[in-house]
Protein backbone atom coordinates (compact mmCIF):
# COMPACT_ATOMS: atom_id res chain seq x y z
CA UNK A 1 0.00 0.00 0.00
CA UNK A 2 1.26 3.46 -0.83
CA UNK A 3 0.47 7.04 -0.01
CA UNK A 4 1.77 9.65 -2.42
CA UNK A 5 5.52 9.11 -2.69
CA UNK A 6 5.69 7.14 0.53
CA UNK A 7 4.89 3.50 1.18
CA UNK A 8 4.43 3.87 4.93
CA UNK A 9 1.00 3.00 6.32
CA UNK A 10 -0.42 3.07 9.82
CA UNK A 11 -2.88 1.21 12.03
CA UNK A 12 -4.23 2.22 15.42
CA UNK A 13 -4.93 -0.38 18.09
CA UNK A 14 -7.19 0.72 20.94
CA UNK A 15 -7.80 -1.11 24.20
CA UNK A 16 -6.10 -3.88 26.14
CA UNK A 17 -4.45 -7.15 25.20
CA UNK A 18 -2.14 -9.76 26.63
CA UNK A 19 -0.76 -9.22 30.11
CA UNK A 20 -0.87 -11.84 32.87
CA UNK A 21 -0.59 -9.40 35.78
CA UNK A 22 -2.00 -6.01 34.74
CA UNK A 23 -1.73 -3.00 37.01
CA UNK A 24 -4.65 -0.58 37.08
CA UNK A 25 -3.71 3.05 36.56
CA UNK A 26 -4.87 6.22 34.90
CA UNK A 27 -3.99 6.60 31.23
CA UNK A 28 -1.07 9.07 31.07
CA UNK A 29 -1.13 12.04 28.70
CA UNK A 30 2.03 12.48 26.62
CA UNK A 31 2.62 15.82 24.91
CA UNK A 32 4.33 15.69 21.52
CA UNK A 33 5.22 18.87 19.61
CA UNK A 34 5.50 18.72 15.82
CA UNK A 35 7.25 21.32 13.65
CA UNK A 36 9.27 21.69 10.47
CA UNK A 37 10.78 19.06 10.56
CA UNK A 38 11.01 17.65 14.04
CA UNK A 39 9.25 15.94 16.94
CA UNK A 40 9.68 16.98 20.57
CA UNK A 41 8.63 14.42 23.16
CA UNK A 42 9.85 12.11 25.91
CA UNK A 43 12.50 9.44 25.29
CA UNK A 44 10.56 6.90 27.36
CA UNK A 45 6.81 6.32 27.65
CA UNK A 46 5.02 3.94 30.08
CA UNK A 47 3.47 0.80 28.62
CA UNK A 48 -0.28 0.41 28.38
CA UNK A 49 -3.02 2.73 27.18
CA UNK A 50 -1.46 6.12 26.40
CA UNK A 51 -3.05 9.36 25.24
CA UNK A 52 -0.90 11.46 22.93
CA UNK A 53 -1.69 15.18 22.75
CA UNK A 54 -0.31 16.73 19.55
CA UNK A 55 0.86 20.34 19.66
CA UNK A 56 1.56 22.07 16.36
CA UNK A 57 4.59 24.35 16.17
CA UNK A 58 4.47 26.36 12.94
CA UNK A 59 1.96 26.52 10.12
CA UNK A 60 2.45 23.21 8.26
CA UNK A 61 0.21 20.23 9.04
CA UNK A 62 1.94 17.08 10.30
CA UNK A 63 1.06 13.52 11.25
CA UNK A 64 2.56 11.39 14.02
CA UNK A 65 2.79 7.75 12.92
CA UNK A 66 4.14 5.17 15.37
CA UNK A 67 5.94 1.93 14.50
CA UNK A 68 7.37 -0.70 16.87
CA UNK A 69 10.73 -2.17 15.84
CA UNK A 70 11.21 -5.74 17.07
CA UNK A 71 14.19 -8.14 17.03
CA UNK A 72 16.52 -5.48 18.42
CA UNK A 73 16.20 -3.32 15.30
CA UNK A 74 16.70 0.45 15.35
CA UNK A 75 16.00 3.41 13.10
CA UNK A 76 19.20 2.83 11.14
CA UNK A 77 17.95 -0.65 10.24
CA UNK A 78 14.62 0.74 9.06
CA UNK A 79 16.33 3.34 6.89
CA UNK A 80 18.60 0.69 5.41
CA UNK A 81 15.58 -1.32 4.24
CA UNK A 82 13.97 1.70 2.57
CA UNK A 83 10.59 1.56 0.85
CA UNK A 84 10.04 -2.14 1.59
CA UNK A 85 10.24 -1.54 5.36
CA UNK A 86 6.62 -2.52 6.01
CA UNK A 87 7.26 -5.92 4.48
CA UNK A 88 9.70 -6.66 7.31
CA UNK A 89 8.37 -8.92 10.05
CA UNK A 90 10.10 -6.79 12.68
CA UNK A 91 8.16 -3.59 11.78
CA UNK A 92 4.70 -3.25 13.37
CA UNK A 93 2.53 -0.18 12.66
CA UNK A 94 0.88 0.97 15.89
CA UNK A 95 -1.05 4.21 15.47
CA UNK A 96 -1.16 7.80 14.38
CA UNK A 97 -2.87 11.15 14.45
CA UNK A 98 -2.89 14.49 12.64
CA UNK A 99 -2.21 17.96 14.04
CA UNK A 100 -4.73 20.81 14.08
CA UNK A 101 -4.44 24.59 13.68
CA UNK A 102 -5.66 27.52 15.74
CA UNK A 103 -4.33 26.32 19.08
CA UNK A 104 -6.41 23.14 18.86
CA UNK A 105 -4.39 20.20 20.21
CA UNK A 106 -6.12 16.91 19.30
CA UNK A 107 -5.42 13.77 21.32
CA UNK A 108 -5.21 10.12 20.28
CA UNK A 109 -5.39 7.11 22.60
CA UNK A 110 -3.63 3.85 21.79
CA UNK A 111 -2.16 0.81 23.49
CA UNK A 112 1.62 0.38 23.58
CA UNK A 113 3.49 -2.75 24.60
CA UNK A 114 7.10 -2.50 25.87
CA UNK A 115 9.65 -2.12 23.09
CA UNK A 116 11.55 0.25 20.81
CA UNK A 117 9.51 2.61 18.65
CA UNK A 118 9.83 5.36 16.08
CA UNK A 119 7.51 8.22 15.20
CA UNK A 120 7.57 9.75 11.73
CA UNK A 121 5.61 12.18 9.56
CA UNK A 122 4.60 11.02 6.06
CA UNK A 123 2.93 14.30 5.03
CA UNK A 124 4.59 15.96 2.05
CA UNK A 125 5.86 19.41 1.07
CA UNK A 126 6.75 19.90 -2.59
CA UNK A 127 6.23 16.13 -3.07
CA UNK A 128 8.89 15.30 -0.45
CA UNK A 129 7.71 13.36 2.63
CA UNK A 130 8.64 15.09 5.87
CA UNK A 131 10.48 12.05 7.22
CA UNK A 132 12.91 12.45 4.29
CA UNK A 133 13.76 15.86 5.78
CA UNK A 134 14.54 14.29 9.14
CA UNK A 135 11.10 14.28 10.77
CA UNK A 136 11.55 10.93 12.50
CA UNK A 137 12.32 10.15 16.15
CA UNK A 138 13.07 7.06 18.29
CA UNK A 139 11.72 6.34 21.78
CA UNK A 140 11.22 3.41 24.17
CA UNK A 141 8.09 2.07 25.86
CA UNK A 142 8.92 0.64 29.29
CA UNK A 143 7.38 -0.87 32.40
CA UNK A 144 4.43 -3.13 33.13
CA UNK A 145 1.33 -2.68 31.02
CA UNK A 146 -1.55 -0.98 32.83
CA UNK A 147 -5.31 -1.39 32.50
CA UNK A 148 -7.09 1.87 31.69
CA UNK A 149 -10.46 2.52 30.13
CA UNK A 150 -10.44 4.53 26.89
CA UNK A 151 -12.72 7.55 26.64
CA UNK A 152 -16.35 7.02 25.68
CA UNK A 153 -16.93 8.10 22.08
CA UNK A 154 -19.58 10.64 21.12
CA UNK A 155 -19.70 9.50 17.49
CA UNK A 156 -18.66 6.33 15.67
CA UNK A 157 -17.24 6.79 12.18
CA UNK A 158 -16.81 3.86 9.79
CA UNK A 159 -14.33 4.09 6.91
CA UNK A 160 -15.69 2.13 3.97
CA UNK A 161 -14.89 1.75 0.26
CA UNK A 162 -15.13 4.66 -0.52
CA UNK A 163 -16.83 6.86 2.05
CA UNK A 164 -17.60 7.64 5.69
CA UNK A 165 -20.58 6.47 7.77
CA UNK A 166 -21.34 8.60 10.87
CA UNK A 167 -23.47 7.16 13.68
CA UNK A 168 -24.70 10.68 14.51
CA UNK A 169 -24.02 14.30 13.52
CA UNK A 170 -21.02 15.92 15.20
CA UNK A 171 -22.05 18.70 17.57
CA UNK A 172 -19.84 21.71 18.26
CA UNK A 173 -17.45 21.41 21.20
CA UNK A 174 -14.85 18.95 22.38
CA UNK A 175 -15.82 15.58 20.90
CA UNK A 176 -14.39 12.07 20.92
CA UNK A 177 -14.69 10.03 17.72
CA UNK A 178 -14.12 6.30 17.47
CA UNK A 179 -12.92 5.74 13.92
CA UNK A 180 -13.31 2.15 12.69
CA UNK A 181 -12.09 0.58 9.45
CA UNK A 182 -14.31 -2.46 8.66
CA UNK A 183 -13.16 -2.62 5.04
CA UNK A 184 -10.47 -4.87 3.53
CA UNK A 185 -7.95 -2.11 2.77
CA UNK A 186 -6.32 0.81 4.56
CA UNK A 187 -8.04 4.20 4.86
CA UNK A 188 -7.51 7.51 6.62
CA UNK A 189 -9.75 10.34 7.82
CA UNK A 190 -8.27 13.81 7.45
CA UNK A 191 -10.46 16.60 8.87
CA UNK A 192 -10.35 20.23 7.68
CA UNK A 193 -12.61 23.18 8.52
CA UNK A 194 -13.59 25.85 5.98
CA UNK A 195 -12.15 29.11 7.29
CA UNK A 196 -14.51 31.92 8.16
CA UNK A 197 -15.01 34.28 5.21
CA UNK A 198 -14.70 31.58 2.55
CA UNK A 199 -17.42 29.71 0.67
CA UNK A 200 -17.37 26.16 -0.67
CA UNK A 201 -17.52 27.59 -4.20
CA UNK A 202 -14.36 29.63 -3.55
CA UNK A 203 -12.62 26.59 -2.06
CA UNK A 204 -13.54 24.45 -5.07
CA UNK A 205 -12.40 27.13 -7.52
CA UNK A 206 -9.02 27.26 -5.80
CA UNK A 207 -8.75 23.46 -5.82
CA UNK A 208 -9.51 23.40 -9.55
CA UNK A 209 -6.98 26.11 -10.36
CA UNK A 210 -3.70 25.08 -12.00
CA UNK A 211 -1.99 27.95 -10.18
CA UNK A 212 -3.78 28.58 -6.86
CA UNK A 213 -2.85 31.80 -5.11
CA UNK A 214 -3.42 33.21 -1.68
CA UNK A 215 -4.07 31.45 1.62
CA UNK A 216 -5.78 28.09 1.71
CA UNK A 217 -9.50 28.29 2.56
CA UNK A 218 -9.12 25.24 4.80
CA UNK A 219 -7.61 24.85 8.25
CA UNK A 220 -6.46 21.48 9.58
CA UNK A 221 -8.59 20.09 12.40
CA UNK A 222 -6.96 16.76 13.19
CA UNK A 223 -7.70 13.34 11.76
CA UNK A 224 -6.68 9.71 11.96
CA UNK A 225 -3.69 8.57 9.91
CA UNK A 226 -3.65 5.52 7.65
CA UNK A 227 -5.81 2.94 9.44
CA UNK A 228 -5.33 -0.73 8.56
CA UNK A 229 -8.25 -3.00 7.74
CA UNK A 230 -10.03 -4.14 10.89
CA UNK A 231 -8.43 -1.57 13.21
CA UNK A 232 -9.91 1.39 15.07
CA UNK A 233 -8.73 4.72 16.49
CA UNK A 234 -9.93 7.10 19.18
CA UNK A 235 -9.59 10.84 18.46
CA UNK A 236 -10.57 13.75 20.73
CA UNK A 237 -10.60 17.23 19.20
CA UNK A 238 -12.49 20.51 19.47
CA UNK A 239 -15.01 21.16 16.69
CA UNK A 240 -16.02 24.77 16.08
CA UNK A 241 -19.32 25.38 14.29
CA UNK A 242 -18.84 25.42 10.53
CA UNK A 243 -18.35 23.42 7.36
CA UNK A 244 -15.85 20.56 7.33
CA UNK A 245 -14.41 18.26 4.69
CA UNK A 246 -13.43 14.69 5.47
CA UNK A 247 -11.14 12.95 2.99
CA UNK A 248 -8.70 10.10 2.36
CA UNK A 249 -5.59 10.21 0.16
CA UNK A 250 -4.64 6.59 0.84
CA UNK A 251 -3.64 4.58 -2.22
CA UNK A 252 -3.30 0.81 -2.51
CA UNK A 253 -0.26 -0.58 -4.32
CA UNK A 254 -1.13 -1.29 -7.94
CA UNK A 255 -3.98 1.24 -8.04
CA UNK A 256 -3.28 4.35 -10.11
CA UNK A 257 -5.91 6.35 -8.20
CA UNK A 258 -5.86 7.39 -4.56
CA UNK A 259 -9.04 7.05 -2.50
CA UNK A 260 -9.92 10.72 -2.86
CA UNK A 261 -9.99 10.18 -6.60
CA UNK A 262 -12.25 7.17 -5.99
CA UNK A 263 -14.69 9.55 -4.31
CA UNK A 264 -13.68 9.14 -0.66
CA UNK A 265 -14.41 12.68 0.49
CA UNK A 266 -17.39 14.21 2.23
CA UNK A 267 -18.69 17.60 3.41
CA UNK A 268 -20.31 17.77 6.85
CA UNK A 269 -21.78 20.58 8.94
CA UNK A 270 -21.07 21.05 12.64
CA UNK A 271 -23.67 23.09 14.55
Amino acid sequence: MVRGMTTFAVAMVIGWSGCSSPQKAESPVVDVSLGNYFFQGPDTIPAGLVTFRLNLMGSDAHVMDLFRLDQGKRLKDLLAVGESALDSLWVTPVGGGVTAEGGNSPSYSLHLVPGHYIMLCYFETNHIPHFANGMVREFDVVGTERVAEPAVADVRVELVDYGYHFSAPIAAGKRTLRVVNPSKQGHEMIVSRLKDGFTLAQAQARADSADPKGPSPWEQNGGVGDLAAGDSALMTVNFKPGTYRIFCYFRVKGDSLNHYQHGMHQIITVD
